[in-house]
């Protein structure tokens, strides 16, 4: 498959994107689609049915599971080929972070062990610590986890308080501290552990669980996830050996960064699936539920969840998998391997760290937008632990935290576009200054209209963010705490363009490829998701303008912003259909 993509991060932004530029699930090939499959048919017929098990932390239950899900190749799957792998290229490890979402409980330990645990040392690790470790890290026989947080850093992640101290023989590094919200510690056997040398250099460490001075506390009692063991840790004069530095001192930031750009991908990938989960799920509870004598997804009022609920699972899923192609693709013609090609492949994931951050806000604000409304169509029955709805809700609150809160990435976003501005790696003070008005009409609702009105949502965008930039003496000042909300407003317009567009896209190059099937839920889903988007930046738009602007100033911009966003046309009608073809489809959206 050859796929043309976009070399600058937040480049959308600034042109017209072709269908073919982007990526799909349905340029999956044969080999990829049966490997997805299989990982399924594993969690429905032996992990399904040991969910409640796997919530009480059975590990007895979970371990051979853990080893069972080794044996499919799950933590082989990034693993380059020299290193025994299977070096999996983009569509297949977007397609296992979505399958692995059909693990319940186990997804967590699964994710925790190979996203985070396993790959900072198939990345990073010396020949020496790849044979000792990673053998046995992919087979299963070793649990991973990733020790980062700690009780007073949170979201400020590099300001670790963990302090590791070279011993007078040069032999070991003496570790002291504390980590918290570990996921795997209660089971891990060995951990990407975090310290600063000497108190300053952030650096990573390959720690073994047995190693005397590592005492890890008690699980925590968390609100969902309850399959996992999320524990603390305490370092006590541990020695590490200076073999198993992970990476150089005071380069554990690249470890640390790689780790969780990818971590964003991978997770927007299995929020989708978990949404596409919960939307099949809810469709044929919705259809053999009877009230007043009918089938509650014959009522208008839960057509349009279900509709909306269809929307924004199909969006979440366009911009994860789009997101997948851009690092994947830009990174695969990188090298064959060695310190050079890794460095390389840490730029190229930094490049487009703007597109993980989005990627990880829509699928996890969409996963748990869907586990909300799922409750509520199920109703009462929604609320009872006999049914899956309570599940949902409860797990899916955490990914808006965990791998970055939300604010945090949408800070992320709206910095590093306006950072690379400064730098001249992104055009955007030029593209400001040839704003002009939309030609085309904006009531149109056809693929090729709402393709041509993406360009008014890039120049609301451009409009907002010359008008920021007006605002403010130096750019430095934008990134002062009281302005942070213009930049979440920013990040907002952003994500919701990338969103609009990537669906759009998706259905047009669908569209291309399969000229004479029928795409009319597909084309529906599109006009919803663009809709959607082109509401959430006027709202966003006019906030911003309104606290920069008075009078006639604001006036003005307000009309531009009229005139560039497409007024809703159709969607009482649109819901309709989505709801009436998903109920045809027993809730399957593809």
């Amino acid at each position: 498959m050859t796929v043309k993509t976009q070399q600058r991060g937040a480049a959308f932004l600034l042109g017209d994107v072709e269908p073919d530029d982007v990526v799909c699930p349905e340029d999956m090939g044969d080999d990829e689609r049966l490997l997805l499959r299989s990982i399924r048919e594993f969690a429905e017929r032996e992990v399904a049915p040991r969910f409640d098990e796997i919530d009480r932390k059975n590990i007895d239950v979970i371990r051979p599971l853990f080893k069972k899900a080794a044996d499919l190749g799950l933590f082989m799957a990034e693993v380059p080929e020299e290193h025994g792998g299977l070096g999996l290229g983009l569509l297949a490890v977007a397609g296992m972070a979505e399958a692995r979402s059909y693990l319940g409980g186990l997804a967590s330990t699964v994710f925790a062990h190979q996203g985070v645990g396993t790959l900072p040392l198939a990345y990073f690790g010396t020949e020496a610590q790849i044979d000792r470790y990673l053998p046995r890290c992919m087979s299963g026989d070793l649990m991973a986890a990733f020790a980062l947080t700690e009780p007073g850093s949170g979201s400020d992640a590099m300001n670790i308080k963990t302090a590791a101290v070279l011993n007078p023989e040069g032999t070991h590094f003496v570790v002291n501290g504390a980590k918290q919200w570990i996921t795997n510690a209660g089971w891990a056997d060995l951990f990407i552990l975090f310290a600063k040398v000497d108190g300053t250099a952030f650096s990573a460490f390959l720690l073994e669980r047995d190693t005397p001075g590592v005492v890890v506390g008690d699980p925590e009692r968390l609100m969902g996830q309850h399959g996992s063991s999320v524990c603390p840790i305490q370092l006590t004069d541990v020695a590490i050996p200076v073999e198993n530095l992970l990476g150089e001192v005071g380069k554990g930031h690249k470890v640390a960064l790689c780790t969780l750009n990818l971590g964003r991908m991978k997770m927007a990938a299995n929020c989708a699936g978990i949404a596409k989960k919960i939307l099949a799920t809810t469709t044929q509870y919705a259809t053999e539920r009877r009230q007043f004598g009918h089938p509650i997804a014959d009522f208008g009022l839960i057509q349009r969840k279900l509709a909306e609920m269809a929307a924004g699972a199909y969006g979440a899923e366009s911009v994860a998998y789009r997101t997948a192609g851009l690092v994947y693709t830009a990174t695969e013609g990188l090298g064959d391997g060695g310190a050079s090609s890794l460095d390389l492949k840490l730029r190229t994931l930094a490049e487009f760290s703007v597109e993980c951050a989005m990627a990880k806000v829509i699928g996890t604000e969409t996963y748990n937008g869907l586990a909300d409304e799922a409750l509520q169509v199920y109703g009462g029955n929604g609320y009872s632990e006999e049914y899956p709805a309570a599940r949902w809700y409860r797990d899916s609150r955490i990914t808006r935290i965990y791998e970055g809160t939300s604010e945090i990435c949408r800070l992320s976003i709206a910095k590093s576009i306006l950072k690379r501005a400064a730098g001249g790696q992104l055009p955007l003070r030029d593209a400001v200054s040839g704003l002009t008005p939309p030609v085309v009409d904006p009531r149109g609702d056809s693929l090729a209209a709402l393709r041509a009105q993406l360009g008014g949502f890039k120049q609301v965008f451009l409009c907002v963010v010359g008008e920021v930039w007006a605002g403010v003496v130096d750019d430095q000042q934008l990134f002062d705490p009281d302005r942070q909300q213009l930049l979440g407003s920013l990040a907002d317009i952003a994500m919701e363009t990338y969103r609009a567009e990537s669906t759009v896209l998706r259905v047009l190059k669908l569209t291309g490829a399969r000229p004479e099937a029928d795409l009319s839920l597909e084309a529906a889903l599109a006009r919803l998701v663009f809709f959607r988007a082109a509401d959430r930046v006027r709202q966003e738009s006019t906030e911003v303008l309104a606290a920069l602007l008075e009078d006639s100033r604001l006036t003005a911009a307000l009309d531009r912003v009229i005139a560039w966003l497409p007024t809703p046309v159709g969607l009482v009608e649109t819901r309709a259909l989505i709801a009436r073809a998903l109920v045809a489809r027993n809730g399957a959206l593809g």
